[in-house]
């Protein structure tokens, strides 16, 4: 019994090969919204956490950075963000928070937010708009489009 005790430890110590094994890479978790519906801080606090999202994901934002080398979501925001810091120019942030008029399975609110500039040669807004599952207050990322105009 204690022979084979030793061999099916040796098999065991054989089988693993003494180091450790590659985990499965885990699926990307969404982000959670803290109120339903979503608040202004919570639409702000989504785009955030998404800044990391490619802009190829979505046809409306291809080519939308200030830069030709800009590719996230966070990056192009941040491109129209530089642009607010003109001391003669009135700029903001707008969020819209609605819930879906469509008649989906799964409801969402949809979430927009908007970066404003105006000055006395210039006026634009540049944002983008997302939906947010009622469900469980989780941000859909394939949900995101790039928006606005100047």
């Amino acid at each position: 019994m204690r022979r084979l005790a030793i061999v099916a430890v040796a098999v065991l110590a054989a089988a693993c090969g003494g180091q450790p094994q590659p985990s499965a890479p885990s699926a990307p978790t969404a982000f959670i919204v803290a109120h339903r519906p979503p608040t202004a801080k919570d639409v702000i606090d989504a785009v955030l956490a998404s800044a990391a999202l490619e802009l190829a994901q979505s046809p409306t934002c291809r080519n939308v950075g200030t830069e030709p080398t800009d590719r996230t979501i966070g990056r192009y925001l941040a491109g129209f963000m530089a642009e607010m810091t003109r001391e003669d120019a009135s700029n903001w942030i707008e969020t819209e928070i609605a819930p879906d008029a469509g008649t989906g399975a799964d409801p969402v609110w949809i979430c927009k937010l908007t970066l404003r500039h105006r000055d006395a040669v210039d006026r634009w807004g540049w944002g983008v708009m997302f939906h947010v599952r009622q469900r469980d207050g989780a941000v859909l990322e394939k949900s995101f489009v790039c928006t606005g105009a100047g």
